[in-house]
């Protein structure tokens, strides 16, 4: 008589065996199950459930623990405040001081809230090119508050660090790249912020005192956001394919007298082929300033305000427009406040 027992379950007979042993084998295992439920039933019924559990009580000493925690952080975030304000008003004293120094103009004791302004005669007295001297924007780092128009944070939802792969790096960019990660290039936002803020600055400045602004880019699927961005702003747009006459020869293209752009702002400066777009080459040639934002594939020594940044996503190129339409804006704002003489 042969058995065999399977992996899981009961016991089989295979071949002929008598009735009595068969009986026997089922009562075992009926008994076994029997067993097991009861054990279940009785695991289930000792566990508490998850609803039922008792919450977590903390005792005085940690909640005091807590609050002292809290309150030491209160405290940094209100002393670092409180520096930059310092630092802020002595900044501006200072500036003050040079400028009494300049124009000889009497100092005016700061303590007393009664002395806090010029006389309305010594005004007076200043002649309208000192008034005009006092009012450059020159003197001041923003005076267009263009920092506040973005946060590192926007560059990176616009994918602005995303940069090509490994093997594509020009060696020129390096200084602007953060690192590599799954074999694409990843550039330094830290770097990309402090230059467009640069960047954004000079062209409110451009736009202030009333210059030609061309918006650059010879990717097809940029064309679009290009030209409303520049139409937005009130200057100009080229955004199809570059004709290299329209700098370096533009009298007899045109027939006459013509007046060049006073910036260019190059969305990307490749071309639709991976090669240096013409139009950088011949800014250089006719000394006009250039931005341009430069990809990790990109050589930035010709440009003027290079701005390290993914030149293929949508969605950074709408970023760049928006911001370089923003700052124009600006500096026709504050162009219009400025009293004609």
């Amino acid at each position: 008589m042969e058995y065999e027992a399977a992996v899981k379950g009961p016991l089989k007979l295979k071949g002929t065996a008598n009735k009595d042993i068969q009986k026997k084998l089922k009562k075992k295992n009926k008994e076994k199950a029997k067993n097991d439920g009861e054990s279940s039933k009785a695991k289930e019924q000792n566990e508490t459930p998850q609803s039922y559990k008792q919450p977590v009580v903390k005792t005085k000493a940690q909640l005091k623990f807590e609050q002292m925690k809290e309150e030491q952080q209160k405290k940094r975030i209100l002393e670092k405040a409180s520096k930059t304000h310092k630092q802020r008003v002595e900044e501006f004293n200072r500036h003050l001081d040079s400028l009494t120094e300049h124009f000889d103009i009497p100092k005016v004791s700061r303590g007393n809230s009664n002395a806090t302004a010029i006389k309305d005669n010594q005004l007076t007295d200043l002649k309208e090119s000192e008034l005009m001297e006092i009012r450059n924007p020159l003197r001041f780092p923003d005076y267009f508050g263009v920092r506040n128009l973005f946060r590192l944070k926007d560059l990176f939802d616009a994918k602005v660090h995303y940069g090509h792969k490994e093997g594509t790096l020009h060696p020129n960019m390096k200084p602007y790249i953060f690192g590599s990660r799954l074999g694409h290039i990843i550039i330094d936002l830290d770097k990309t912020t402090e230059l467009l803020q640069d960047a954004l600055n000079f062209t409110a400045h451009i736009a202030y005192r009333g210059g030609i602004i061309l918006f650059v880019s010879h990717y097809p699927q940029h064309t679009l956001t290009v030209e409303k961005a520049a139409k937005e702003a009130g200057e100009y747009a080229h955004a199809r394919e570059w004709d290299f006459h329209l700098l370096t020869n533009s009298e007899k293209v045109y027939n006459g007298v013509t007046r060049l752009p006073d910036l260019i702002i190059m969305v990307s400066t490749l071309n639709p082929q991976m090669q240096e777009h013409t139009a950088v080459n011949d800014a250089a040639k006719m000394c006009i300033p250039t931005i341009g934002i430069v990809d990790s594939n990109s050589n930035p020594n010709l440009i003027t305000y290079p701005v390290p940044g993914n030149d293929d996503s949508p969605t950074a190129v709408q970023l760049f427009c928006n911001l370089f339409r923003d700052a124009i804006l600006l500096g026709k704002a504050k162009k219009s406040e400025v009293p004609s003489s």
